[in-house]
């Protein structure tokens, strides 16, 4: 081989070497559910107009996203399943990862009275997907990450998986934002009379979580506090659709619903426009065990936690109706 081949040769691996160092991961971990399926609808528009910004020749902005299927509202078969099929329905490119398939301590508990027995009321169920099977488990996932050297979540179920990467001693520095949909601070819970659903799920998570916070200061909690004002009626919220395709797709899993609740859609709304809503700083713990999932906070400037307790509901509603 000539000099000149290879000199060309070990430029091109450099430079291969290089992008994959600088290249982002945008990972979207969840349990489809009603309203992650919005939240997924949500993500999918505001992803391509992201990229439809993002400058070509920046190699250092190529970003590659993951899905990440955990349980929670339903079992794991069903949420990975939904997500193959949202992935595909709404044309993301990303890849699905199996996700945890319990909580930390090996506990289950779903909601299958909201989301139905499969989590998307039988809309998945219709689907023969031509890839049905993920692309990565999460130790696979773990192992990807190493090539990247900045690494954002959006969380909108139990924080399992999430748990599992943010203790990973190779992928914490990495880790520059993590938005979660999760708890109840100042406000009643919605499976119990102090705990929201998903921080009640795998309270041992959101300990670590916590922890984390507390090291990079860089989590934003979207807690039930703010979520309730997302309160709308499921009629004026199809209205909003002017795709056919999507509109048939929102009756469908939000059939017999007459109000809905967008906690999922509006962690996403927080994760592209974090200016658009107001927190407040505190310092805060989950207990784990009588009062399991419950979260005590204090409002403080030396605290490790932005919590959101309000957002801009015209720009989150004009969003909702550009993504459907």
């Amino acid at each position: 081989m000539s000099t000149a081949k290879k000199k060309k040769e070990s430029q091109e691996e450099d430079k291969k070497e290089r992008k994959n160092k600088a290249k982002k991961a945008l990972i979207f971990d969840c349990d489809p559910g009603i309203d992650d399926a919005i939240a997924l609808i949500l993500f999918s528009r505001l992803l391509k107009e992201k990229n439809e910004k993002r400058e070509k020749e920046e190699e250092k902005n190529l970003q590659e996203v993951y899905i990440v299927a955990t349980w929670g509202n339903v079992e794991l078969k069903h949420t990975l399943r939904n997500s193959l099929f949202l992935r595909d329905f709404l044309g993301i490119e990303a890849k699905v990862v199996k996700g945890r398939e319990t909580s930390i301590t090996g506990e289950v508990i779903y909601a299958k009275k909201v989301h139905g027995e499969d989590g998307l009321r039988g809309a998945s169920l219709k689907y023969k997907p031509e890839r049905w099977k993920e692309d990565l488990n999460l130790d696979e996932l773990k192992q990807e990450l190493q090539n990247y050297e900045e690494i954002r979540i959006i969380a909108t179920g139990p924080l399992s998986s999430v748990a599992e990467i943010i203790q990973d001693k190779n992928l914490r520095e990495k880790i520059k934002k993590i938005v979660w949909m999760g708890g109840a601070f100042f406000h009643d819970g919605n499976i119990t009379p102090y705990a929201e659903f998903n921080s009640y799920c795998d309270p041992v998570a959101v300990n670590f979580l916590f922890d984390f916070a507390k090291e990079k200061k860089c989590v934003v909690v979207v807690p039930l506090d703010a979520t309730s004002k997302t309160l709308m009626k499921t009629e004026d919220l199809i209205k909003l659709s002017q795709n056919p395709k999507i509109s048939e797709f929102l009756k469908s899993i939000t059939e017999g619903i007459k109000t809905i609740e967008l906690h999922d859609p509006l962690a996403v709304f927080s994760f592209f426009y974090e200016d658009s809503i107001k927190t407040f700083i505190s310092y805060s713990h989950v207990d784990t065990r009588s009062f399991r999932g419950k979260i005590n906070s204090i409002i403080t400037p030396n605290g490790f936690l932005k919590v959101a307790y309000d957002f801009d509901k015209e720009k989150f509603v004009e969003t909702l109706k550009r993504s459907f």
